[in-house]
């Protein structure tokens, strides 16, 4: 007589859980929180009844656990990048990593914090979508790194993984002077935000370096809004004397400049360059193809990760990642 085949459902019974809980346990995830010696239970029983497991579940309990808890995110935040090439360099280095989304809600921060503390992870990476500076008490049992942020403590002893915005806005800044162009206006983001003023300051560094004057009245507060954008760029064109090029602190906000430099009837690059900065998608899309620098947030992701499961401390707690210029038509 043919052996009848054991299915999920004879384990569940077995063992007296519900299907839906071996299944998730067998299939390896982690979306749901069940304990180990669940988890144990049902492997074992398995085992036992001959079930016919992939490979990887008999050595799911020797996986490193990172979980990541976020602030907010979605699928058009190229902040993004960041988690995706974190889960997959922690698989590389044979660990599993959890997202957790708290939505901006601090009640439900702190529940998922709780269930971080007692869900058994090897480390925890404090991540926020736009670089900040935080007060935030860590958990101190769990070795914890942050990413695209930092702590106001100066006595912090936790490092961080942050985006080198400086060098950026420098780099932008210095590649219009390498090509000519003298008379450099600047449209900021929102002057909160370190980024911006990061960004900012690495353009003023480059003007100074190259002994050219800033003029004050170019630099405009475009708030990362297209809108805003638009109208000080269209300020900017209808000054006495304008700008040759414009230097924009988000490729949102070229797309603005871009609107109001066609709505003047001049050309990018003839009449006036442009050059952005986060290298997303429209930039390779718009007609001229935008120059910008790429936000490397892919690389702060690994470089995250692999910090944390090091097995010894960093040689520095705060960690800048440069990102690449992306030279294009636009300048």
């Amino acid at each position: 007589m043919r052996k009848k085949k054991v299915t999920m459902l004879d384990i569940a019974t077995a063992v007296g859980v519900s299907q839906p809980t071996v299944s998730i346990i067998l299939n390896g995830s982690d979306s749901v929180k069940i304990s180990q010696e669940t988890r144990d239970k049902v492997i074992n029983k398995a085992k036992e009844l001959g079930y016919k497991m992939r490979a990887h579940i008999y050595h799911a309990q020797s996986h490193r656990r990172i979980a990541l808890l976020v602030n907010s995110m979605n699928m058009h935040d190229p902040f993004i990048n960041a988690l995706s090439a974190a889960k997959v360099r922690a698989w590389e280095l044979d660990a599993i990593l959890t997202v957790f989304d708290y939505e901006d809600n601090e009640e439900l921060k702190t529940c998922m914090l709780e269930t971080i503390l007692n869900g058994n992870f090897d480390g925890l990476i404090y991540a926020l979508n736009t670089p900040t500076e935080i007060d935030d008490a860590l958990p101190t049992s769990l070795p914890v790194l942050m990413l695209n942020c930092t702590h106001t403590a100066k006595t912090s002893t936790i490092p961080s993984v942050v985006t080198s915005d400086f060098l950026g806005g420098y780099h932008a800044a210095q590649h219009l002077i390498d090509s000519g162009y003298q008379r450099i206006a600047m449209i900021t983001g929102e002057s909160w935000a370190d980024s911006s003023v990061q960004r900012l300051r690495g353009f003023r560094q480059a003007m100074t370096n190259a002994d050219l004057p800033v003029n004050e009245a170019w630099i405009k507060p475009g708030n990362w809004s297209v809108k805003q954008s638009y109208l000080e760029t269209q300020a900017l064109l209808n000054d006495s004397v304008r700008p040759d090029a414009i230097f924009c602190a988000s490729d949102l906000m070229a797309l603005g400049a871009y609107q109001a430099i066609t709505h003047a009837n001049l050309t990018i690059p003839e009449d006036i360059a442009v050059i952005g900065y986060d290298n997303q998608l429209l930039a390779s899309q718009l007609t001229p193809s935008l120059s910008s620098v790429d936000l490397p947030y892919d690389e702060m992701g690994r470089v995250a990760v692999e910090t944390l499961l090091s097995p010894t401390s960093p040689e520095l707690l705060l960690m800048k990642i440069e990102g690449e210029l992306v030279c294009r038509e636009s300048t």
